[in-house]
């Protein structure tokens, strides 16, 4: 235990150093790269080697292989400039070696009023906002090892001009021991959104945006415990985007008496932290999760507030 320890930090100091923080948006698909469910961003968004929930399809759909129980959950962020990110999810085990899930992300804003550089207004709202249905499907081979697959389609409409596009993304997932889980994902292949103006608009012009191909590598630690805190978990990502440098994610996780569930992590260059809170209405489980996400290209200090409801049965 203590060798796989020390490999697994040696591994993530390695990956550390060669990474670069940047930021992703600006590019294609950006809304894709922001992050899903306040578990995931608490941890820095270092999910590929845990998705094991209703937001695996999201991160590495070959988390669904090892799903244990049934799970509806409700996401919505705070975030700043009137934006929304909102997402429903449903999966499920699919017994007995696989396992299923389906979600529906939105993300930009409605009817804003465009305005000059004096402030006044322009006259006119405007609109931007993305749709993402995602369905991931996972098959483990034995107790170890799990190949996953998330078909999906994107609509997005900015202004006038629209845009939809089918893309499929590919994870993997491998338990090496009862402490040490190892992932990949590959996401956004094949994916570009071609936009073209409203039948009203001025013209027929198109335009093509390439979305760039994400590969994120990843691994997660148990460290179990005994006390009050049971356990503690390390994860971290390093991702690959084809377009800019390589970052890295990195979290923290704590479990106080195999209940509530405390984390911190770093997220490129933006801190990050979140906790979860089980509880049970007539029996029935739910859990509760929240994350705040500094972001450190603000100059303002905004950060988002991510909260989710889930139904576990």
């Amino acid at each position: 235990m203590k060798l796989q320890f020390i490999v697994f930090f040696v591994i993530q100091f390695f990956l550390s150093a060669l990474s670069f923080a940047s930021d992703s948006a600006g590019q294609a698909g950006a809304f894709l790269r922001t992050g899903l469910g306040p578990r995931a961003k608490g941890l820095g968004d270092a999910y590929v080697a845990i998705a094991d929930n209703a937001f695996a399809a999201y991160y590495n759909p070959a988390g669904l292989g090892f799903l244990k129980n049934k799970e509806v959950s409700l996401s919505y962020s705070l975030m700043s400039f009137d934006r929304t990110f909102s997402y429903i999810g449903f999966s499920r085990p699919l017994p007995p070696n696989a396992g299923f899930s389906f979600g529906i992300l939105q993300s930009g804003f409605k009817d804003t009023e465009t305005r000059l550089s004096n402030g006044e207004t322009f006259g006119e709202n405007i609109e931007d906002t993305q749709y993402t249905a995602f369905l991931g499907f996972a098959l483990r081979f034995g107790k170890k090892f799990a190949f996953g697959i998330t078909p999906k389609l994107i609509y997005s409409k900015v202004y006038d001009v629209s845009a939809s596009s089918i893309g499929v993304d590919v994870g993997a997932m491998y338990r090496a021991t009862d402490q040490l889980t190892l992932g990949i994902a590959v996401k956004e292949i094949g994916q570009s959104l071609k936009y073209t103006r409203d039948p009203n608009g001025d013209g027929d012009r198109t335009t093509t945006d390439d979305l760039p191909r994400i590969t994120k590598i990843g691994a997660a630690y148990r460290l179990p415990l005994t006390g009050t805190v049971r356990e503690i978990m390390l994860v971290s990502d390093y991702e690959i985007n084809s377009k800019q440098p390589a970052k890295t994610h990195f979290g923290i996780e704590t479990s106080i008496l195999d209940k509530v569930s405390i984390r911190i992590g770093l997220d490129a260059k933006d801190f990050t932290t979140g906790l979860t809170i089980p509880f049970k209405v007539k029996d029935q489980q739910f859990r509760f999760d929240y994350a705040f996400i500094h972001d450190a290209r603000s100059s303002q200090g905004f950060g988002t507030q991510d909260f989710a409801l889930s139904y576990v049965f």
